[in-house]
């Protein structure tokens, strides 16, 4: 029963506009069966997402964050409530409807006058770059994935709190294209973004750009006045990080080739949230994938030694089950199945996935790494519009 209302979701559920004009002339539409599991492996999965957003539901705090460490607000909270949206609930409605609508009042809430959207970052009138690394690095995800949850939630409970949205919206979109216009020292990274402070030489890298191509996308899906010409020039820029030799893409343009599951699953949703679907850059970034794999939870599947540096598992996980789904097809019925089977083997008896294995984002904690497992269990039921094909 379960199944058939999200079948039904998915077919109510808001008609998204991929930036047509930008297709690849190649592109055909890929069919996504709903045979890529068995009826009792869709009963796993539902008793897993049940368990998975109750447990995530009582960590909420009382302010409407879901905990992490403040340098990761309010991205993870944002991850939180596109996890619960990715099943079908939504803000100010049924179940859920109170603990989301609060946790977007805390997002909106997180919004300087720069119109960032961060706990933690510089509250002047105007954009600066004079921060420290430990701030600069993470300001840019808080407020990429924080607008971007706005977007998906925009008028979901009504007129009233879409007007009440509206201007946070406006206000991160302008601080999203003046990132984007900043100088780079190189050519090559044109069109692109970085972090908020000025780190080191490039200043570009696929990590960020994925997530503020997908905050334009979903802002366009919403109604909101997004030129092509920004999106053109960011997609440029993800196609120069992708490595013919490797088959895949890099982290960043430059001599120093830094690939992972994380960043060949960006490069995909990257190009298809452009409308790019059947080039021979997603095509090889897919077949990378199948053979990287997560077949271990909290692993490194197929990953070469010398790669492990660059590659986490949740972020990988995030990332690619949304692009191979993007790709349809073979590739995902082959994904799909053992990336679950991972999944479910590596949750909690209480609900939780554990904090990831690697170095720094093992403090974002098991809110971020449980969020990320229910969106990867989620990615067919395409109930986010940022995500539909």
């Amino acid at each position: 029963m379960k199944r058939l209302l999200i079948a039904v979701g998915i077919l109510i559920a808001v008609s998204v506009n991929s930036f047509s004009q930008q297709r690849d002339s190649n592109w055909q539409p890929v069919e996504v069966a709903a045979d890529v599991l068995s009826a009792e492996e869709w009963e796993s999965v539902d008793e897993s997402v049940d368990l998975g957003l109750q447990w995530l539901a009582r960590q909420q705090n009382p302010d409407g964050s879901f905990p992490s460490m403040p340098h990761a607000q309010p991205g993870v909270t944002s991850l939180c409530v596109l996890a619960f949206m990715a099943h079908g609930h939504v803000p100010g409605q049924g179940k859920y409807g109170t603990e989301l609508d609060k946790a977007i009042d805390y997002i909106v809430g997180c919004q300087k006058r720069n119109g960032l959207l961060a706990l933690v970052a510089p509250n002047g009138e105007t954009l600066s770059r004079n921060v420290d690394h430990e701030i600069g690095y993470t300001v840019v995800y808080n407020h990429a994935i924080g607008a971007l949850v706005l977007c998906e939630s925009y008028a979901m409970n009504g007129a009233k709190r879409a007007e009440q949205i509206e201007p946070f919206i406006l206000h991160a979109l302008d601080a999203t294209l003046e990132m984007q216009n900043w100088p780079k020292d190189y050519e090559v990274d044109e069109g692109g973004w970085r972090y908020l402070d000025d780190y080191d030489d490039r200043d570009s890298d696929l990590s960020v750009t994925g997530w503020q191509l997908m905050f334009l996308r979903s802002a366009k899906n919403a109604g909101f006045d997004v030129a092509d010409e920004p999106i053109t020039r960011a997609i440029g820029y993800v196609r120069r990080c992708f490595r013919r030799e490797a088959g895949s893409f890099s982290y960043k343009t430059g001599p120093e080739e830094r690939i992972s599951r994380g960043m060949s699953g960006a490069g995909v949703l990257a190009l298809a949230h452009a409308g790019l679907h059947g080039t021979p850059e997603a095509k090889r970034a897919g077949e990378w994938i199948l053979q990287s794999g997560f077949d271990e939870y909290n692993g490194y599947g197929g990953m070469s030694v010398s790669r492990r540096d660059d590659d986490r598992y949740h972020y990988g996980l995030l990332t690619c089950c949304q692009a191979m789904y993007q790709l349809g097809g073979a590739p995902w019925h082959e994904f799909y199945p053992r990336t679950v089977q991972a999944v479910l083997a590596g949750q909690s008896a209480e609900g939780y996935w554990q904090p990831e294995n690697h170095g720094r984002d093992t403090y974002f904690g098991n809110a971020y790494t449980s969020a990320i497992c229910l969106l990867a269990l989620g990615a067919p039921n395409q109930l986010l519009p940022v995500f539909q094909r």
